[in-house]
């Protein structure tokens, strides 16, 4: 039963203290009887006739570490919890599918969701009551977890017919929404493009960038459906969206202006007060993101913060053997008091310490970054005072503004600011840092990866180029067994048993598309092919089409859901969509083609009718129905006038593109052996005189040597 082991403070330790889950292992030494997900727990639910009380959250959030400590450490509701339910604690990020199943419950009887969620099952796993956050008692007009503990268990011992009745209801509701059949032509995806950019046109905040109010979040599948629609029309009102919303987020409280990095999101309107937390999904979109906006405006400030990302998550996200980290804590101990946690502690001062440690700058600093003896958090961002007298640094000042006002030269200013950003990270180094989420998932590995890979071709960083080959052989070294054609889910100190999910081989063939055209190293391409057969093979839904979550034969999922939304997080159909026909261009294969256009077609009921919930596979879509741009270098890829060629195609090259290097000396991979056009070119290639084919489905223009004659075409 219980594995009670002691630890340094002496608390006995339950079960999840097997567990390799850093969110798991927080709540090791909570009184509650804590078991993992599976079937040990749900057979000693069926054995005591209890309810399965299902907690669901992660080690980074923040409302979770609030009601652990209100609820889960206090002896007398944990000592109720025991008797009346089974006590389950789940890693929404090491079990996706059964986080979506169950949120999706949550948003249809409460009309919201988040986390922590709360969710009350039968012993068979159908849901019967659900939420969120619960404070210990009945406060801020929601009912107190205890008193929910109560009346449930109440409920099920005096009328647990109604709520076995609720559990089938739920569970014929769930099954139903798993079963439609969402499928569409594709030629209605050309309307449901226009209508999506009308609907970010409409919402865009002209004033502080985004869309929508607070609490605002980054949405970068918003922004990459602007990056292509700039790409293919060169709007001038998209480019505005993007700018303008960009600028706006690198300025603000939610970009860690000290250590670089995004927090997860702003609890204001103005990119300011933010979420503290980093995740590496965030890091590693944004990235990419920044990298395309600098390729399409040319702003020096968005190379910056793309190369500040990758800079940040080298230092503080890389693990020894390459691997990503999932996240840093939005909570940390206080610099002054380290018995207390505080949200945000890491990242804030106090005008008096800025004073204190930038002297005859810190008037400047303050001017730049809106520092404030009273602190500079909004009321509306800080509706509870717990940032009162703290200072979230938020640009508020250009550096030409400054100059005139502090009688400065531009680049004096830069220096000087630069100078003390460099004084405040020196000093926070020394601070307790935020709790390291240290173990890597394969599709948030692989985000970051195509981010890194975006960000050494548009902006040339070297360094994110080594990010990304690094995180990439540490995947296909530890994650990936060859053998059975199967990713593991989770790395932590080694592989957990549970099996990737369709979101981490639709990312990882992504990821594997992005190092083969920033290396052209052909093993990465064989390497997509693989993982989309793989893909293809455990997840393809047969009556509808699209990817499953899950693969077929998990006893413990109660419906097998398809995402259809491209949230934080991308959906999985929509990643294999446009890997897929990435794949197709590069290999010129009409198979690979034709499933993309499948995976398009099966949620065409959910683009035509909502275009903003996908918008990823609306950018696919766009792919399909428009011209495919191909950009093959042929020539000596080592060869200096070579990479000046390459270089030229990574920095001016749409973000709709493959780019294909074939080396004459070498001849074809045998993974290209398919393109009969690719063989053309290199028939009729010159010994020793690279040339640049920019094709449209492999229909070409004229070949071009020279770096001029290619800006002029891809500009």
């Amino acid at each position: 039963m219980l594995a009670e082991m002691s630890n340094s403070s002496g608390k006995k330790r339950n079960a999840l203290a097997k567990s390799r889950s850093p969110y798991l292992l927080q709540h090791t030494s909570n009184p509650v009887d804590w078991r993992e997900w599976g079937e040990e727990a749900f057979a000693e639910a069926r054995e005591r006739g209890v309810p399965i009380f299902l907690s669901i959250g992660y080690s980074t959030c923040h409302w979770c570490h609030v009601m652990a400590h209100e609820s889960f450490e206090d002896e007398g509701i944990a000592g109720r919890m025991n008797d009346l339910f089974v006590n389950v604690k789940l890693d929404r990020e090491e079990r996706p599918d059964v986080d979506r199943i169950y949120m999706s419950y949550v948003q249809s009887t409460t009309g919201s969701g988040g986390w922590p969620m709360s969710v009350w099952l039968t012993p068979d796993l159908k849901p019967f009551y659900g939420g969120t956050y619960f404070p210990p008692e009945d406060k801020y007009g929601r009912v107190g977890f205890l008193t929910l503990v109560e009346r449930i268990g109440q409920l099920w011992r005096d009328e647990r017919a109604t709520l076995l009745e609720y559990g089938e209801k739920s569970q014929a509701l769930l099954a139903d929404s798993a079963s439609r059949n969402l499928s569409d032509g594709i030629g209605e995806a050309a309307g449901a493009i226009d209508l999506c950019l009308e609907q970010l046109d409409t919402e865009y905040d002209e004033q502080w960038g985004g869309f929508g109010g607070a609490p605002k979040f980054p949405m970068p599948g918003y922004f990459q459906m602007l990056v292509d629609g700039i790409s293919r029309r060169g709007n001038a009102r998209l480019t505005e969206m993007l700018a303008g919303s960009l600028e706006k987020m690198a300025d603000g409280g939610i970009w860690d202006h000290v250590g670089s990095g995004f927090h997860r999101y702003s609890v204001d309107k103005y990119w300011h007060v933010p979420h503290y937390e980093k995740m590496l999904y965030d890091q590693g979109q944004l990235a990419g993101i920044y990298a395309e906006a600098y390729r399409l405006t040319g702003r020096d400030s968005f190379a910056a913060v793309a190369k500040g990302i990758v800079r940040y998550v080298a230092r503080d996200l890389q693990g020894a053997a390459g691997e990503l980290f999932a996240a840093e804590d939005a909570d940390s101990a206080l610099p002054d008091d380290a018995s207390k946690h505080g949200e945000g502690a890491f990242y804030v001062w106090s005008k008096a310490e800025l004073d204190g440690l930038l002297g005859e700058d810190a008037a400047l600093f303050a001017s730049a970054y809106d520092v404030k003896a009273g602190g500079n958090a909004r009321p509306e961002s800080d509706p509870h005072g717990e940032l009162k007298g703290m200072n979230t640094l938020m640009r508020v000042a250009s550096d030409g503004e400054l100059g005139k006002r502090f009688s400065l030269e531009v680049s004096a200013v830069r220096e000087r600011l630069g100078a003390c950003l460099g004084v405040l990270f020196e000093k926070r180094d020394g601070r307790p840092r935020p709790h390291l989420d240290d173990k890597a998932l394969v599709s948030w590995n692989a985000l970051m990866i195509s981010g890194a890979c975006k960000v050494y071709q548009a902006c040339g960083d070297a360094d994110a180029l080594e990010l990304a080959k690094k995180a990439a052989v540490f995947l296909f070294a530890e994650m990936w067994d060859a053998g059975e054609g199967r990713f593991a889910r989770v790395y932590r100190g080694g592989c957990g048993e549970q099996g990737g999910f369709a979101e981490d081989y639709a990312a990882a063939a992504g990821a594997c598309l992005d190092l083969y055209e920033a290396t052209f190293d052909a093993v990465w391409v064989e390497r997509a092919r693989e993982v989309l057969q793989q893909l293809k093979l455990r997840f393809w839904d047969e009556q509808r089409g699209g990817f499953f979550a899950t693969e077929v034969g998990d006893a413990n999922v109660l419906v097998r859901l398809r995402d259809d939304y491209d949230g934080a997080e991308p959906a999985a159909s929509s990643l294999a969509a446009l890997a897929l026909l990435r794949l197709a261009a590069l290999l010129d294969d009409e198979k690979l083609r034709v499933l993309g256009r499948e995976t398009i077609e099966a949620f065409g009921e959910q683009w035509k009718r909502s275009p903003r919930a996908m918008p990823l596979m609306l950018v696919a879509a766009s792919r399909f129905l428009e011209s495919d741009q191909q950009i093959v270098v042929v020539g000596d890829l080592e060869a200096a006038e070579t990479r000046e060629l390459i270089a030229c195609a990574n920095r001016w090259r749409a973000s709709f593109s493959v780019l294909v290097g074939v080396d004459p000396a070498v001849g074809l991979p045998e993974v290209f052996g398919g393109n009969e056009k690719l063989k053309a070119m290199l028939e009729v290639a010159e010994a020793g005189k690279p040339l640049v084919y920019v094709c449209e489905n492999f229909a070409c223009k004229e070949p071009v040597g020279s770096v001029e004659s290619l800006e002029g075409i891809l500009r």
